[in-house]
């Protein structure tokens, strides 16, 4: 190469060297940023999940003083806020009659974007959750008293459960904003209602009576019954009407439905009367669960879905297979298709809001617990027979409806 033309790239490499050295601290400086914002995101997720927890445990205690529970939220959010980039330090928690909020506004470290003279950026964030009572509840309890829950002292061991919860929740959310109600179900539900919803006569405007399901697809929803016999209760078969499927013998049991109430004590009474008879249907009870959490006749005394104060709570509990017939698609009635009733009206009741809870009590078939655990994804229980068994799943039922009637708010 001439010399001339040497020179000249040997200066043009010099040049184009010094450039590059030029824009990597540019380059270097904007990657450093991304990490500070990278890390920055992490903490705020981080953040709010603590101040969360924090004023969640707050808000549950309703037996300390105020301070006490202050010093809770921040013994809670100490144990699950750590961050090697940042100092320690307490939230901000303010406690009023009716919610807990528990907040942060802190300087975050930088560590590249300190090469800019850039040594914090603001990290704020809140927390916020309704106080015990400040929220309402609706609680239906779907209960098999068929014939087997005789057993091994089943149904005297979920009604002491059922009982301890309706007292927890409602100890909890006085002031009536609890409703209990009761469907106790076998092979029929005992109920009384408007004659109107009925294809029987009654003397006066109530029927009192026991009934099966409705012609399907009424016996998978909560449309309210028309004229049209098909949407009416009341069907069932006059050799099912003697021995068990005989109505009276459901009111010697006393097994029949309470209705939404804030009368807890009178719940409780009805509940501790109650004793197994007859068959098994599960999507019966499921049914008529749903009919009274929801505001429609013939069952009125559920909120409205619109209500943003109040959750809708099911807790359905069997004991063994499917054994009574439910009209189907077919026009006809099979065990079957009361099984696949009950997987429409699991699905109707979750899309509508209703938070659903299932339990296969001393249940091994897994036709049955794969039933009711579809029926109920992440709220499904499987515990044997027993007091103590029986108990700790109606506790740990209880803990969740409290934790979802407790809100985080923001």
């Amino acid at each position: 190469m001439p010399k001339p033309l040497e020179g000249f790239w040997r200066d043009a490499r010099g040049h184009m060297t010094m450039m590059l050295a030029l824009s990597i601290v540019p380059l270097g400086l904007a990657a450093g940023a991304a990490i500070d914002y990278i890390r920055l995101n992490e903490a705020r997720t981080e953040l709010q999940s603590a101040l969360d927890g924090a004023a969640l445990a707050a808000a549950l205690q309703k037996d300390m003083s105020n301070a006490a529970r202050i010093a809770l939220g921040k013994e809670y959010f100490a144990a699950n806020f750590h961050r090697a980039d940042m100092e320690d330090f307490d939230p901000t928690i303010v406690i009023t009659a009716l919610s807990v909020q528990a907040s942060a506004d802190v300087a975050y470290p930088t560590s590249f974007m300190r090469l800019t003279g850039i040594n914090n950026m603001k990290l704020e964030e809140t927390a916020e959750v309704s106080r015990p009572g400040s929220g309402k509840a609706e609680l239906v309890l779907v209960l098999d008293y068929s014939g087997s829950m005789n057993k091994k002292g089943k149904y005297q061991s979920m009604s002491k459960a059922a009982t301890k919860m309706i007292d927890v929740l409602g100890d909890a959310l006085k002031g009536g904003k609890l409703k209990v109600g009761l469907v106790p179900f076998s092979a029929m539900v005992y109920t009384s209602m408007s004659k109107n919803y009925v294809n029987q006569s009654a003397s006066g405007s109530i029927w009192d009576g026991c009934t099966q399901d409705r012609r399907y697809p009424y016996n998978t929803n909560v449309d309210t019954p028309t004229t049209d016999p098909a949407t009416k209760w009341g069907h069932f078969d006059a050799s099912e009407n003697s021995g068990a499927g005989n109505c009276n013998a459901y009111a010697n049991k006393n097994l029949k439905i309470v209705p939404l109430t804030t009368d807890l004590a009178a719940a409780k009474s009805k509940l501790e009367d109650m004793a197994p008879l007859g068959n098994t249907n599960i999507p019966l009870g499921a049914e008529f669960g749903w009919n009274l959490l929801d505001p429609q006749a013939p069952f009125t005394e559920g909120a409205a879905y619109t209500d943003t104060e109040t959750r809708k709570f099911l807790v359905l509990l069997t004991d063994g297979v499917q054994t009574s017939k439910e009209w189907g698609k077919s026009d006809s009635r099979s065990v079957k298709d009361g099984q696949q009733n009950l997987v429409a009206l699991c699905g109707g009741m979750r899309a509508a809001g209703i938070t659903v809870f299932t339990i296969a009590y001393d249940i091994t078939d897994p036709a049955v617990t794969t039933l009711l655990s579809d029926c109920a994804p992440g709220r499904y229980y499987e515990p044997e027979a027993g007091d103590d068994e029986i108990s700790a799943v109606f506790n740990a039922i209880t803990s969740q409806i409290k934790n979802q009637v407790v809100r985080i708010t923001k």
